[in-house]
């Protein structure tokens, strides 16, 4: 084998590596993709929530409706909805290949139709893996009791 061959072998090999490398911490790439998540809607930067909600996203609200990304991501562009902070804690992020969940509590302060108020939720995120990434394909949200 000659030098050119090998050196050609070891970059195809690098190459190939590299993808694996880049998801050698999927927990940490779904820890990042939350966080991101969290700061595109308190910016309400469409472009990055769009990117980052799957087109078949759901959204089981706290208070019943269950919305696509369609019907939800629209009220943070008009200004219907206003997240003004968000604060998790114990958030737990379970991966299985190529869905991750994600479990924790959020204290969320938000104006909805001009009315301020603040929710305190126990929460799950489910993230798949597609081609382009992380997405979230759903989010459950449940109003814990006594808050």
């Amino acid at each position: 084998m000659n030098k050119s061959a090998v050196t050609g072998f070891i970059l195809a090999a690098l190459f190939a590596l590299h993808p694996a490398m880049a998801t050698a911490d999927p927990a940490g790439d779904v820890e990042r993709m939350e966080q991101k998540r969290i700061q595109a809607v308190l910016n309400a930067d469409m472009p990055a929530l769009y990117a980052i909600y799957a087109d078949d996203f759901f959204y089981n609200t706290s208070s019943g409706p269950s919305l696509t990304k369609s019907e939800y991501l629209p009220r943070y562009a008009s200004g219907e909805l206003k997240i003004n902070s968000a604060d998790s804690e114990a958030r737990d992020i379970r991966v299985y290949e190529n869905t991750a969940l994600v479990t924790g509590i959020v204290h969320v302060n938000l104006t909805t139709k001009g009315e301020t108020k603040t929710l305190h939720l126990r929460y799950l995120n489910v993230w798949m893996k597609r081609a382009n990434g992380w997405v979230l394909v759903a989010r459950q949200g449940t109003n814990l009791p006594g808050q």
